[in-house]
């Protein structure tokens, strides 16, 4: 007797669910159901809707990491493959640690996930005679503009998270980044991190096809003594470490973060020399946040590294004339490049 398999992809992002979903090979016969958290999944599992699990590691309520323990600690039936943005080599050694069967790297494509099931002989167990229609007939998640936006953040977050990761020898635990608009006199008020503590800061602007903005590094003044060790620099002698540290951090995770948004919306930045915008001041004050009623794009990054255990902050704040280019590349990702092939 045939029986179909049950895919279950696991995403809170409505875009990576979608593009997921699109890179499946269009003659396999299975069932595909979606979930957006980690609870979802382990429900979803249960319910015997997920012989196939694709799961995303960073997701609010339960995040994957979690999926997997508990997917071990019940001993549920399922075959899971990690799909993530986070491409530190220390994210990979813990999900299979856990049983995932394989880590793939976001933005995936067909060809990608392809390969990744006839490694393990997944695609076999469900070829398509034309006597069903396949995948061709689900219907795909859609997204908002600014969902889908934090999806393309999200992926570049990762890459600039396993430069950082490389460079300071940890790891880093990355967040769901936040992306919203807000007008910049209120921007304070979204910030966890604006709560009086003592930072330093470094901007850098930059521009591109129709985006223009201002990138700002923010860590705590405190943080500099543990990152001292970690951090090589070569330096004048006489010459500020703090201010070396900082500006060699942000010259990393700012690059690494634009280059990650350019490659997956085509846009090409260019971005100038760091600014320091002081060191041991409020973020309010480093951030000039009464300069201007304006509305701003936000998009709000913060790393927790784990040795030292410390906080840093990645913001992109991009003018709101900048909206309309980027809605329109966003936008090219929601769409589809062509039909899966029929039978």
């Amino acid at each position: 007797m045939h029986v179909t398999l049950t895919v279950l992809i696991c995403d809170d992002s409505a875009l990576a669910r979608r593009q997921m979903a699109r890179a499946l090979p269009p003659e396999w016969d299975v069932t595909v159901s979606f979930a957006e958290d980690g609870r979802q999944a382990i429900a979803a599992i249960r319910n015997g809707q997920a012989d196939l699990l694709f799961l995303d590691l960073n997701m609010p309520v339960m995040n994957g990491y979690e999926v997997l323990d508990q997917i071990r600690l019940d001993d549920l039936p399922t075959m899971v493959l990690v799909v993530s943005g986070d491409i530190q080599s220390e994210a990979r050694a813990r999900v299979m640690a856990r049983g995932a069967l394989d880590f793939i790297r976001k933005p995936v494509a067909p060809e990608q996930i392809n390969e990744v099931l006839e490694r393990y002989g997944i695609l076999a167990l469900a070829n398509n005679t034309c006597s069903s229609p396949g995948t061709t007939a689900l219907a795909l998640p859609t997204a908002d503009f600014l969902p889908a936006l934090r999806e393309v953040v999200n992926i570049a977050m990762g890459q600039a998270g396993s430069r950082l990761s490389e460079l300071l020898g940890t790891f880093i635990q990355l967040p769901v980044p936040e992306v919203f608009i807000t007008p910049y006199n209120q921007l304070a008020q979204h910030l966890s991190y604006a709560d009086g503590s003592s930072m330093s800061a470094v901007s850098h602007g930059f521009s591109g096809n129709g985006v223009a903005g201002e990138a700002v590094f923010l860590m705590s003044s405190s943080g500099f003594s543990d990152l001292e060790s970690l951090v090589a620099l070569d330096m004048p002698e006489g010459s500020n470490s703090h201010t070396g540290i900082l500006t060699d951090l942000s010259e990393l995770l700012v690059g690494s973060c634009l280059k990650g948004i350019s490659q997956q919306l085509d846009i090409e930045f260019n971005h100038s020399y760091p600014v320091v915008l002081g060191h041991e001041q409020e973020c309010t004050l480093l951030l000039d946040c009464e300069s201007s009623a304006l509305d701003v794009l936000v998009i709000n990054i913060s790393y927790h590294l784990s040795t030292p255990d410390m906080d840093c902050h990645l913001l992109l704040l991009l003018t709101a004339d900048s909206i309309p280019a980027l809605r329109a590349r966003v936008e090219i990702l929601m769409q589809d490049t062509g039909e899966q092939a029929q039978c």
